[in-house]
């Protein structure tokens, strides 16, 4: 049986300049894997929007099962985090060994006013032995 858990973790890094208007699209800035033991996985992600909040991620295991997600709005969320980095570690036990590509996107807005966001996706290739 597979078993997934998130765990987010925020980082503080200064908005860039933007033009008025543009609504910038967050980024997976970096993503990486480390493999344990009992074919368990663990992925780090990295995710930016410069002109919103990352709030979530979205992951496909690499299983042809539906992606899993996560995301979520806060009450009392300011401004000045807007364009901070967001870490995310996830954990997933695959039930097989092999070769899985895995694949990530980070979620900004979708809080108030405005739409939610999703990144282009990062593809990791993950080895279990």
């Amino acid at each position: 049986m597979a078993i997934g858990a998130l765990v987010a973790l925020a980082w503080t890094a200064p908005a860039a300049a933007m033009p008025a208007g543009d609504n910038a699209k967050p980024k997976v800035l970096d993503a990486w894997s480390e493999t344990g033991r009992d074919r368990a996985v663990s992925i780090t992600v990295l995710g930016r929007d410069r002109d919103d909040v990352v709030r979530g991620i979205e992951i496909s295991w690499g299983e042809g099962q539906p992606e899993q997600g996560l995301s979520s709005c806060e009450r009392g969320r300011k401004a000045r985090e807007r364009g901070r980095k967001a870490r995310f570690e996830l954990a997933y036990a695959y039930p097989a060994a092999g070769d899985y590509a895995v694949t990530v996107q980070v979620l900004s807005g979708g809080c108030g006013k405005r739409r939610q966001q999703r990144s282009q996706p990062r593809t990791l290739t993950v080895h279990v032995d």
